[in-house]
Order: structure tokens, then C-alpha cells, then sequence
């Protein structure tokens, strides 16, 4: 899974009014037929991530929020 699936992840969240929880945004994407693991996906979301795109809240050890960084905020 590459930079596709890192774009497809962050369209995902937009969609969703750009927060998720990690467990939704894993389930809709396979709802949309992208198969990934969770492993997968928390590569992607590392990469977002570093990258300032999203921002990865951990609310306790199972539930992560995911959301749209603010670029205006940097």
C-alpha cells in the first residue's frame, strides 16, 4: 500500500467530515472494497501524520480519532 492508498484514506476522512475513528475509517474503507489491515492503515496514517495532513488522537488504548489537520493553525 503506497501513497494511492494514503489518498484514498485521507478522502475517506473529508468525506466524513474530516474526523473518524480509527475502527469506522477502517470499516469504510472496506465497505468501498479497499482490503486493508489495520497495520496497513496505521502506516498510512503514521505517513499523514508526519506529514501534517491529519492529526491522530489516542481518546484510550483501543479508540484513536482521526482528524483533518488545520493548515491554517501551522
Amino acid at each position: 500500500m503506497g501513497s494511492d492508498f494514503c489518498l484514498q484514506v485521507l478522502d475517506t476522512i473529508k468525506r466524513n467530515n474530516g474526523k473518524m475513528l480509527e475502527s469506522a475509517l477502517l470499516e469504510t474503507l472496506r465497505k468501498r472494497g479497499i482490503n486493508a489491515t489495520q497495520r496497513e492503515l496505521r502506516n498510512a496514517l503514521l505517513k499523514l501524520e508526519i506529514t501534517g495532513y491529519i492529526r491522530v488522537t489516542s481518546l484510550d488504548e483501543e479508540r484513536k480519532l482521526i482528524e483533518i489537520a488545520n493548515k491554517e493553525e501551522s
